[in-house]
């Protein structure tokens, strides 16, 4: 009988990352039967979605969360309903831990194999969580280095690192040996962070061409946000010379972080693919005076960039929701320049490149961190049935 699988992923990125171990299961063992909740990523990818979380009322946000209640709820009890009539050989979960946790008491009380890819920020925030990933889950697929050895304190050893999903497409990605004389700005893909973000971020870069007139910009615009619009922006707050200075550009995000000298970047995701370039780098908060003062609140952590998560004091942190443009010059200038800074700051991002790349593999160093996630599940399914 073939191996039954069903998997949770419950937003865009979910859906996403589920899709590409999907697929990982169907090359492990073509005849595997999917199920469960994901969007179009994981439908195009085979499997056949009892609940399509598009349109479920998935959300993010306190407002939102209320709005999307009755979706959510009609969601979780089809995909109970899914877990305890097909009786799967494992369940999958992808981060969207609130729903995910509950549906994995589900799992675990219906006697399934629980494996958890993108776990819960547990070691942020509501740590008492981890004991229900404890009690509920057989095996957690985590995506950051230090988590392995996290759990490892808190009594729980069923952690195996198989990268973050970014180096799957970064695998291959070599340091720069040189790099032009340009400084790089990724605001983010809100239109509030254009206006926070951007705005200070080149009068930084137009105080900074005072001083070196040749000096070029790169903005990274996300794939929603419009270039006429953002240039609109940016016309507001620096000269027609300025923006002559500056290429405005989409995607390749590594390859542009190895050709420029220093950056700027909105905190989150894009700070890990700082350090695979090894880009010397400003990290900048954004958000509102409201979420700011939650994260301060409820996280337990004094640095909030991935990267300093990594290695406390890598790069320098910038929180204020209005970001000042003179700060922000005289900390950009500190990684651009030549000096004890900025070497240092190269030689603490390569050692986070490095424990990136040091996954629990063995001889399957090629392998995707969905093909490592998909061989757990089946290695546990086939173990599970030669017990049964």
């Amino acid at each position: 009988m073939a191996l039954r699988v069903v998997i949770s992923a419950g937003e865009v990125s979910g859906d996403q990352h589920l899709a590409r171990v999907v697929r990982a299961l169907r090359e492990l063992d073509p005849e595997v039967q999917v199920r469960g909740m994901g969007g179009k990523e994981c439908r195009a990818a085979g499997a056949e979605l009892v609940v399509d979380c598009y349109k479920s009322g998935s959300a993010m946000g306190f407002l939102e969360l209320f709005r999307s209640a009755r979706g959510i709820f009609s969601s979780f009890s089809a995909m109970s309903s899914l877990i305890r009539s097909w009786k799967p050989d494992v369940v999958i979960l992808v981060d969207y831990p609130d729903f995910n946790l509950r549906l994995a008491r589900v799992a675990h009380e219906a006697g399934c194999y629980v494996l958890y890819y993108i776990p819960p920020k547990v070691w942020a925030w509501r740590s008492g969580r981890v004991e229900k990933i404890k009690k509920l889950i057989n095996q957690v697929a985590a995506i950051f280095p230090f988590e392995k050895s996290w759990y490892r304190q808190q009594g729980y050893d069923a952690v195996t690192y198989v990268g973050h999903p970014l180096l799957d497409e970064n695998r291959f990605v070599s340091p720069p040996q040189e790099r032009d004389e340009t400084v790089l700005f990724m605001p983010g893909s809100r239109k509030f962070e254009i206006e926070r973000m951007l705005l200070p971020m080149l009068i930084a870069f137009e105080r900074m061409r005072k001083q070196m007139p040749r000096l070029r910009a790169t903005v990274l615009l996300a794939e929603n946000m419009s270039e006429e619009w953002a240039t609109q922006q940016a016309a507001t707050a620096v000269s027609a010379d300025t923006l002559s200075a500056i290429d405005w550009k989409r995607g390749n995000v590594v390859p542009e972080m190895q050709r420029a000298r220093a950056a700027i970047l909105k905190s989150g995701t894009c700070n890990l693919e700082g350090a695979i370039a090894e880009l010397p780098f400003v990290s900048v908060y954004s958000g509102t005076l409201l979420a700011k003062s939650i994260v301060k609140a409820f996280v337990r952590m004094k640095e909030y960039s991935p990267v300093n998560i990594m290695k406390a004091g890598t790069v320098r942190e910038l929180m204020r929701v209005r970001q000042d443009p003179v700060q922000m010059e005289r900390e950009l200038l500190r990684v651009f320049e030549d000096g004890p800074v900025r070497q240092k700051m190269i030689a603490d991002l390569r050692d986070v490149r490095s424990a990136l790349f040091g996954v629990d593999d063995g001889a399957a160093s090629t392998a995707t961190a969905a093909q490592r996630v998909a061989r757990i599940a089946v290695e546990a399914a086939q173990k599970t049935r030669r017990v049964a």
